[in-house]
């Protein structure tokens, strides 16, 4: 068999105090995957996250540090002899959208280096989180036995994730970050003798209401992540070992914050905003370990912003895995607002027959089909709080709610797609709808479309129908029912219920049942 030379990608992450870069190469692994392999590696330093929480805008001098920044990285894709032209994904940190001024910084790159910046939204940051997880699962087999809490304190946010047995059975997401606390605290000039005592009062409320999620949930070890704390996993860890303890780390956190920043670049190898943010993340996490009572921590020893940007091709792509913990969150939601599940089950699967009958008509991608699945499973979720206009109160629910791995953008089409299961299509005098770019608007509308079909197909609630066949004949999407003879329960809720496929698409929904 011929050898398959590998084909080359890069990766770029504005974080918030670095700039990287990753060549990337794609090969097959020999099973019929991709294996994907770290070639050289940039990164340079940049105020981003001291800008933002100090100003609350980005200073031309950083924008245009960032540009140079970027226009050499390019010229070293092309001096390494790689192509213009080989794909490129460039993400910037997720607090980029509290700059006042996010909206010229993003126009700035985009004509000064001709690269598209897209801002990691919280439910791309959680896959990224969930695939260095992974490897954590992978590498410490007890975590699939055990009940695990996955802390990852970043620049401007902490995610939580709950992991029981292997897999993820909660997940949180709290206003608490490195420099977030950092810029807070020391705009209070205080000295730097009171400078763990004055982030440990700060971050107190936060930490009570971590204690308040995750103290009875039997936790047997935390697992810690995060830009600043992996540069120390050499010192609380033994070599080739993920192994610490809070004791080690409170060790730690006291002999850096007697050490001066110039001393700490110098002994640990830190940059130095990395060595003045250092402080911060450690109080954070030394907080969490602490009132959690965990005896066991587990620190990564690999290099934090090498693997995320290793990951970043690879989480465009929803693997399976990934998939089946969202949808996983979504029953759990569905539970917590007493969903009839049998029925909400028997949505899902024939909104996802009929997505993947209809492909041509209405041309979605495999992220739709996640978001109708979700929208599937929770669109009655609204009977909790009451039966009448229960859709509205469903889009309520499901908008106020967190689904791991999926962000704001993606909560608000679910929310609006469970909305318009019933009653009134899309309508531009709804808010929430109208606010959504025209992409998104028609996502909606197509996705809703196929759930109001899939809905009048179970009307009695008794999943009765199984597989479904297709056809398009004189303008009509006719539905064939397998194995069914009488449908007039599903013909009757069909003729209100297919408007707005009828709208949509431009053809009337018919039944066909058994002979």
């Amino acid at each position: 068999m011929p050898h398959t030379p590998p084909s080359l990608q890069a990766s770029i992450h504005i974080g918030a105090s670095s700039i990287s870069m990753l060549v990337v190469e794609s090969q097959a692994d020999g099973s019929g995957g991709t294996e994907l392999r770290p070639g050289d590696f940039l990164e340079q330093t940049v105020p981003l996250a001291r800008d933002i929480f100090q100003r609350g805008s980005i200073r031309r001098s950083t924008i245009e540090r960032c540009v140079k920044i970027l226009t050499g990285y390019l010229k070293a894709l092309r001096e390494l002899g790689i192509s213009d032209d080989i794909p490129l994904r460039a993400v910037a940190t997720n607090i980029l959208i509290e700059a006042n001024n996010y909206d010229a910084f993003l126009n700035r790159i985009q004509i000064g280096c001709s690269i598209h910046i897209e801002p990691l939204d919280d439910g791309e940051m959680t896959r990224l989180i969930y695939l260095k997880t992974r490897r954590r699962l992978r590498d410490t087999p007890s975590m699939k036995r055990r009940t695990t809490l996955v802390i990852h304190v970043g620049p401007g946010n902490t995610r939580a994730l709950l992991f029981k047995n292997g897999r993820i059975s909660d997940y949180t997401n709290y206003r608490l970050g490195v420099y977030r606390t950092n810029e807070a605290v020391r705009s209070q000039e205080e000295g730097d003798h009171q400078l763990n005592k004055s982030i440990r009062e700060h971050v107190s409320s936060l930490i009570s209401q971590i204690h308040h999620n995750y103290s009875d949930a039997g936790l047997e070890e935390l697992v810690i992540l995060g830009y600043e704390i992996q540069h120390l996993s050499h010192t609380l860890t033994q070599p080739g070992k993920t192994k610490s303890t809070p004791l080690a780390l409170a060790s730690l956190t006291k002999e850096l914050s007697v050490m001066s920043e110039e001393k700490r670049v110098k002994k640990y190898q830190l940059d130095y905003n990395t060595a003045q943010a250092i402080i911060p993340a450690l109080e954070i996490n030394l907080a969490i370990a602490k009132t959690l009572d965990v005896a066991v921590l587990r620190l990564p020893g690999s290099d934090y912003e090498r693997e995320l940007l290793l990951d970043l091709p690879a989480s465009i792509a929803l693997t399976e895995g990934f998939q089946a913990e969202v949808l996983y969150s979504a029953e759990s939601l569905a539970k917590k607002f007493k969903v009839h599940l049998s029925h909400s089950a028997q949505v899902a699967r024939l909104a996802q027959q009929l997505f993947e009958h209809t492909l041509a008509l209405h041309q979605l991608n495999e992220h739709d089909a996640l978001l109708l699945n979700c929208a599937a499973i929770l669109h009655e979720c609204g009977n909790f709080l009451s039966v009448r206009a229960h859709h509205k109160h469903s889009q309520y629910i499901i908008q106020h709610s967190e689904i791991f791995g999926l962000g704001g953008r993606d909560i608000a089409i679910i929310a609006l797609i469970a909305r318009y299961h019933r009653k009134s299509g899309p309508k531009m005098s709804h808010t929430a709808y109208r606010t959504l770019p025209p992409e998104d608007r028609m996502r909606v509308s197509k996705l809703a479309a196929i759930l109001r079909i899939a809905d009048a197909l179970d009307r009695s609630h008794s999943s009765r129908i199984g597989e479904i066949s297709t056809r398009l004949e004189k303008q009509k999407l006719v539905i064939a029912l397998m194995g069914v003879s009488d449908i007039s329960v599903e013909q009757h809720a069909m003729r209100s219920k297919s408007d707005l496929f009828h709208d949509i698409f431009g053809l009337r929904v018919t039944l066909e049942g058994s002979v």
